[in-house]
């Protein structure tokens, strides 16, 4: 989808395990809440005759406005509130992103502080006020780059080289196609399409940390049109542990950016 977060959500919970790890270990032991089940739906092979891969996308790229109508957007800004459950963690996030794949989102979370992380095209760098400063190597910047494609959504067919339809899954009251999409030397990534709308409901990916691999699975919801193109206002991340949201208040459209935004700072 439009919100470049929609990807970075698991990204920024992998590098930021020991900050939320230990606000929830200063904090009494609550009751958790019940787990969530996110283990993978079986998914349906059809007799019917299924669209291709290519309909599939074509039509989710129409539904999110069109090719051309997409691609006459160059930057865009983002901010709103997130929360981390079951710690109760809350916090606020400023996301700028510019064609063709620079961004910087600065996150504040109560009680830990104010988290950065960086991409300009090249170099992927965070800033973290518990684990220390860094720029991403390996396996991790290269998903950082297939993530920050600012025109990613559009660009599917060319960032997933290999894209196979699996079946049918429902999600909540949606039929969805099961696109599994394997990037160049990267895990493989699930979505699932609304057959009906074309619009992308669900994401299932591995983020790469320094911690480890962590499967995700993400959710988009509040679509709403903007300038042309559709945007999940809410997106859900779930996790083995917990659960991440984020929530847009304010989205706009090609705002004036310098490139030096994106530029990682002496510190």
């Amino acid at each position: 989808m439009k919100l470049k977060i929609s990807v970075l959500l698991t990204i920024l919970f992998s590098m930021s395990a020991t900050a939320f790890g230990q606000k929830e270990a200063a904090k009494p032991v609550v009751e958790p809440k019940p787990k969530v089940d996110v283990k993978t739906p079986e998914i349906r092979t059809n007799a019917v005759k299924m669209p291709t891969v290519q309909e599939i996308l074509a039509k989710y790229v129409q539904a999110i406005g069109g090719r051309e109508t997409n691609e006459k957007i160059k930057s865009r800004m983002v901010k709103g509130t997130l929360e981390l459950m079951p710690m109760g963690i809350k916090g606020t996030f400023e996301n700028y992103s510019a064609a063709p794949s620079k961004s910087i989102m600065k996150i504040s979370l109560d009680g830990i502080g104010e988290i950065i992380e960086g991409f300009d095209g090249t170099t992927a760098w965070i800033i973290n006020p518990l684990q220390g400063n860094r720029d991403k190597q390996g396996e991790e910047l290269a998903q950082t780059k297939l993530a920050y494609d600012f025109y990613r959504e559009t660009n599917l067919g060319k960032l997933y080289p290999k894209m196979e339809l699996k079946g049918t899954e429902k999600i909540g009251a949606n039929e969805t196609y099961v696109v599994v999409g394997t990037p160049d030397n990267l895990p493989p990534e699930t979505f699932y399409f609304d057959t009906k709308s074309g619009m992308l409901l669900r994401y299932d990916s591995t983020a790469i940390s320094p911690e480890g691999k962590i499967l995700t699975k993400t959710f988009f919801e509040d679509i709403r049109e903007l300038d042309g193109v559709k945007i999940p206002f809410k997106i859900r991340s779930i996790l083995p542990q917990l659960e991440f949201s984020i929530t847009a208040t304010e989205v706009k459209h090609n705002i004036a950016v310098e490139d030096s935004k994106f530029a990682k700072p002496k510190v």
